[in-house]
This record gives C-alpha cells, structure tokens and sequence, in this order.
C-alpha cells in the first residue's frame, strides 16, 4: 500500500485533487488542491487532456507533493452509465452470464468499446425463490476512461483505479458517517445531492450501500446564466457574483400579496451537530463499503420583472384653447371704445414653427394678464433604495432551485414506490454547487427533511491543512472535495 494516495476529481468547471494518508486506524489529510478546468472538460468529454495535465502538474509542483499513485474518476452525461437493474435468481453461473447482456441492454453506445464492472447488492443464496437479485453495475466509453488515463499520465501520475462518482460519494458519505459507526438500521435510507457544474446526480445509500442514483440536468452553470440574464451581466461578473454574494434562503415576512404560488412549508432550523469530542475511529474489518472499479488496460430563466412605465402629467392646455377645437385660437384681440365701430380684422398672423403663448396689446384697450406660468415635466426619478445584490441574485435563481427541490422530491417518490418498506432519513448536498449559501435551508423548507452539507473531514485528522488554509476553509469547502476524498479512500478500503 503506498504511504499516500491522490483523489482526482476532474469535473467541468475544476479540478480537485486530495492527498491521503492512513495513520494507523485513522486518516490524514495532507493537501486539499483545486483549480479551474478551462473549459478544458465539457459535458464530462475531457476535451483538452494537455491543457487538465499541466493543470494538474502545477498544482502538485506548487503544493510539492511527490505521491505518484493516484485513483481518479470519469463523468459525463452520455459517456458514463450508473444504475441498479434485477435479474430473476438463478445459479451464480447462469448470473456471470447474464448480467453483461442485461448491462448492454442499457447502454446508450455501443458495448464494444465499454469498459464496464458490476457488483452484486444481494447475494444469490440471500434472495428467496422466485425474487429478484438487485445488482449495482457502471459502464463507461473506452475512448473516454483513455482520454482521463492519458490526462493524468501526462502529469506524471500513475493512476491504479478509476471509478465513478456516485460510488466515490458514497464512500465519502460512509467516511462521514464514522466508517460504520452511525450507519443506521436497514430499511433507514440517506439521499446524497452532488451538485456539479453541469448536471445533479442524487443517488440513495442504505448503509454504505448505492442502491439507486440519477442524473438530472441542474448544475451551477444553470444559477451562473439565470443571474446573467436576469441582472444583464456577463458570465464571468455573474460566477463572481454567485459564489461571493449569492444566497438560497432570505429570512424576512412576505406580504400576502407577494407569496408565492408555490405552497412551501415552515422552514425548519437545520439540525445541530454534536459537539461531544470523536473517539478514535476504529475501521471495520468486515463492514465496508462496496467497491466498484474499472480494471486499467494493460497497454496503454426566471420571470423578468415587469417593465417600469412612468405616467405622464396631463398637459397644462392655454388659456386661449377653451374655444372650440375647430377654430384656431387666436392669439391678439383688442377692445373698441364705445361709439367706434370696431375695427378691421387684422391680417392672419405668419405661421411661426411654434406658437407662442405671448398677447400682444390692442393699440386701444386693455392688455390681457400674463398666462400663468407652466410647470415642465420631469420624470419620476427612480426610488433611491434598490433591492441589495443578494435579493438580486435570490429572485434570479429560486424558481431554478425550486426545480432541484421538485427533481428530489419526484426521485424519493420513484425509490419508494418501488420500496415501500424504506424510510428516508436525511439529504446530504456535496460538489461545488453545495457551496451555495443557505442551500440546506432552502432544500429543508420544501422537503420537509434534514438537509445538511456533507463533511467527509468529520473523522478524520486535518490539523495538515488547516494549519495552512484554515479551519473555516476546511470546513466549508468540505463538500466541494467530497468525491475525491472517496476516491482517495478506495485504496485502503
């Protein structure tokens, strides 16, 4: 077993990287590393694999970290497949048999060029006859899993396992969990929410066992352009914005008028972890999580707001219009003594460009009063008390978190329709996306469940980088490295 192991991470938006080692019964983190693909992997496609292996080059050489031994994992919408499917019981032979033909059965690409492993949930001799034998399995493009071996050789890393990431979450979560200590009783079920840039898996752990994942199409990248769009910035100025100003749950009393069409519940406050000291942890020596790898080759838009209309003053008519509209006012008149005939009509006045609102005196009479003076229109200036940013930025994104909180819901109504017997505990969010401030709050409100951010850290001796990062960085980008500390876990469990 090497001395330490890397968790790589590779997602679309960054890089994450951890460095493990094992003290005994217990773990060690000895560096936590990220930096910004570079739209160097798209869609989990690694598009760019030189531009990710001098990323990661750098990272290690300004870390000085000298571990070659690396687990990584592969992503992707269509080039990756994670999922639980049955098979009748039958003898383990006939099953050896079937289970790559019923894997097949559900690829999106061709089966000739897959890499692909399975694990048995069940055992046969568990399941009673005539049952079902329920079995995790993951497939994955072979031009894909080379494209990420490839990445990381040319950073000089020897990579010994590649795996995806609902099952490296789960083992983060069994890591989070105490190794075994608090896994719960059977039947009692946890939904694990990581959130990446480009899309969501939410995937469901009995014990430290994936029974049930799914990809739905909600990532950062989708708050990133509902707040460009709705603020009118551009998509750098709106990532800024999102991770420093950016909030999921604003506490304050709406008007009856201004709630929501969407019927939510009481919020209810986030459960307080327990403060008592850990114990030293001691690993299970049967009870582990299931392990589920690639064997290497041997060659190698919310609403917008309504437009602001100002309504325009009714113009101040003159004196001089209170005849009727067909006649055109004059604008001279004169008064003639008494006994004088009056006089001739004057001539029309020349046509002027615009009229003027001056009486001229008559030669013989009185002069009119001067018109009162009119008032000119000034527009209505705007109110000078602007919603803050973080409202802002609230009002652009909570329809799309309203559809994550809806993508949840719908996904625990399918696990239970198929397992009725089940019970779900709580939701844990991790991946980049959990960062977003006061997102268990949000989640919590509409699900009517514990929501709270992932610590895989929890058990775990971190004293290495907080003395250099911060205990408060640890803690809240603990999440965000959820995935690669289970990846770096698969070599010592």
């Amino acid at each position: 077993m090497p001395k330490s192991v890397l968790g790589i991470n590779m997602g679309n938006h960054a890089i994450k990287v951890v460095e493990l080692t094992r003290r005994g019964n217990s773990f060690v983190v000895q560096n936590l590393l990220t930096a910004p693909t570079k739209e160097a992997i798209v869609s989990g496609e690694m598009i760019q694999p030189d531009v990710v292996a001098a990323t990661l080059k750098d990272l290690l050489k300004t870390a000085g970290i000298r571990t070659k031994e690396a687990v990584i994992s592969v992503g992707g919408q269509t080039g990756v497949v994670v999922r639980v499917t049955e098979l009748p019981k039958m003898p383990r032979k006939e099953l050896v048999k079937a289970i790559p033909l019923e894997i097949e059965r559900h690829l999106p690409f061709q089966s000739a060029n897959m890499v692909q492993d399975y694990t048995l949930l069940r055992e046969p001799e568990e399941v009673e006859e005539g049952g079902q034998i329920p079995i995790l399995f993951a497939a994955a493009r072979a031009d894909l899993v080379d494209a990420y071996l490839a990445a990381v050789g040319q950073a000089g890393l020897s990579p010994f396992a590649v795996e995806v990431e609902p099952l490296a979450a789960a083992r983060a979560f069994f890591a989070a969990r105490g190794f075994g200590l608090r896994d719960g009783e059977h039947g009692r079920v946890s939904v694990l929410v990581n959130i990446g840039y480009e899309g969501t898996e939410i995937s469901f752990v009995e014990g430290a066992t994936l029974i049930f994942t799914r990809l739905v199409p909600f990532g950062g990248r989708h708050l990133t352009e509902d707040i460009r769009d709705h603020l009118g910035l551009d998509p750098e100025e709106a990532e800024r914005l999102k991770i420093e100003q950016g909030v999921a749950w604003i506490e304050r009393a709406v008007p009856p008028a201004e709630v929501p069409s969407v019927a939510v519940e009481e919020p209810v406050a986030p459960p307080t972890p327990p403060t008592q000291p850990v114990p030293p942890v001691a690993l299970p020596s049967q009870e582990e999580a299931p392990t589920l790898t690639f064997e290497l080759p041997t060659e190698s838009t919310p609403k917008e707001a309504p437009p602001i209309s100002f309504e325009l003053p009714p113009e101040v008519a003159p004196l001089a219009e209170k005849k009727e509209e067909s006649q055109a006012p004059s604008l001279e008149f004169s008064l003639p003594l008494p006994g004088e005939e009056p006089s001739p009509p004057p001539p029309p006045p020349t046509p002027s460009p615009a009229p003027s609102l001056e009486f001229a005196p008559a030669e013989f009479g009185i002069q009119a009063p001067p018109p009162p003076p009119t008032e000119e229109w000034v527009p209505t200036p705007p109110p000078t008390e602007a919603l803050p940013i973080h409202e802002l930025i609230y009002n652009a994104i909570s329809a799309r978190l309203l559809e994550l909180a809806g993508e949840i819901a719908r996904s625990v109504e399918f696990l239970m329709s198929q397992r009725p017997n089940i019970t779900v505990d709580e939701v844990y969010l991790l991946g980049g996306g959990a960062l977003l401030k006061d997102l268990d709050k949000f989640l919590q409100a509409h699900l009517g469940i514990p929501v709270v951010p992932l610590n895989p850290f929890r058990y775990m001796d971190v004293s290495p980088v907080t003395s250099r990062l911060g205990r408060d960085y640890v803690e809240r980008m603990a999440p965000m490295y959820a995935v690669a500390i289970g990846l770096a876990l698969w070599a010592y469990l």
